[in-house]
């Protein structure tokens, strides 16, 4: 089975003391939801969470965003109302994750010649 070789499309927004990250179907549904609000976001979105990276960009660990953290953010704890903000005014980035390689089955052991 592949592991990896995957397209991962994401919005991310810079907030005022955290980065959001939110996860998207591809470019193309969220230039087209920006277009047309018309579309469903089920078509947009790749998962309902939105995670903040802690100020490390969009590249960080991420956790998912506490209540709390998008209320002081976003002056809201709606998601929905959330993803519409991060959806007009973040920013959409698109990365290929390659392939990866090493040991598929960690229960082996060591594969040396004995």
């Amino acid at each position: 089975m592949t592991r990896g070789n995957t397209r991962q499309s994401k919005v991310y927004y810079k907030g005022r003391t955290e980065d959001f990250v939110i996860f998207v179907a591809d470019i193309t549904a969220v230039e087209n939801w920006r277009k047309y609000r018309t579309l469903p976001l089920a078509q947009v979105m790749d998962g309902w969470k939105i995670f903040t990276s802690h100020q490390h960009g969009p590249q960080g660990m991420h956790n998912e965003a506490s209540r709390d953290t998008l209320e002081r953010e976003f002056g809201t704890s709606n998601d929905q109302e959330v993803i519409f903000h991060m959806l007009e005014k973040g920013e959409i980035q698109e990365s290929f994750n390659s392939e990866r390689q090493g040991i598929k089955n960690e229960s082996q052991g060591s594969r040396g010649i004995h």
